[in-house]
């Protein structure tokens, strides 16, 4: 769940990023996992869903490198983009913090191989085909 104020638009790193609204300081916290915006999916259900379904899953999905679960953001964190040297970093509980001041309009970015064990939509493939 996103604890700062964002906006979505055009990313100069792929399709749409997620953006800060305001300076953000170094050390923030700027996102923590939370049940209402963060669902576990039950994988035996999925095959049940309709093919767009398949499609958002494949495209927002992630298996967690720390419990193995299907977990899906509802919140606009799903439109964070990958970087090799990300502007968030985590800690070991999976909370996410600034690494650097960010200054209104800079697109977030985190190192998906920090929480995604299998990449963003490979594996899903076999959990929906």
């Amino acid at each position: 769940m996103l604890l700062i104020e964002t906006e979505i638009r055009e990313s100069d790193i792929h399709g749409i990023g997620l953006f800060c609204v305001e300076p953000v300081a170094k050390g923030t916290k700027v996102w923590e996992f939370h049940p209402l915006f963060d669902l576990t999916l039950n994988e035996v259900e999925l095959g049940s869903l309709p093919p767009p379904m398949h499609s958002f899953l494949r495209k927002y999905a992630y298996r967690s490198v720390e419990t193995g679960e299907l977990i899906v953001n509802l919140d606009l964190s799903r439109h964070m983009n990958h970087a090799d040297v990300p502007n968030l970093v985590s800690d070991a509980e999976s909370n996410y913090y600034a690494a650097c001041d960010l200054a209104p309009g800079t697109e977030l970015t985190c190192d998906y191989r920090a929480f995604s064990a299998e990449g963003c939509s490979d594996f899903l493939s076999a959990v929906l085909d």
